[in-house]
């Protein structure tokens, strides 16, 4: 998989030690890649590091990808989903579940 200057969806699942689930979805667009992350760059300009194992990216389909918040980006070249647990107890707790 080529990363540089590719747009990836990004779609985070949080999952919180009480239970709760939050969703974050964005699109970013890959900056850097280095030794351990991809150093991507959200719409806001806030950079981020994300894992670069290519099992944690999709191709995506082709289409318009449509963010609740009305943010949509058309084509985007991989979805990247990530299962994120607010701590060891929330993971213990729920990592079977999810």
């Amino acid at each position: 998989m080529e990363f540089l200057n590719k747009v990836i969806f990004v779609s985070k699942k949080l999952i919180m030690e009480d239970g709760k689930v939050y969703f974050d979805n964005y699109f970013v667009t890959v900056k850097a890649i280095n030794d351990e992350a991809l150093v991507v760059v959200k719409p806001n300009g806030e950079e981020e590091n994300l894992p670069k194992g290519e099992d944690f990216y999709d191709e995506a389909d082709e289409g318009l990808y449509e963010l609740d918040d009305g943010t949509s980006y058309e084509d985007p070249d991989y979805i990247g989903e990530f299962l994120i647990f607010e701590n060891d107890v929330a993971y213990e707790k729920f990592k079977d579940e999810h």
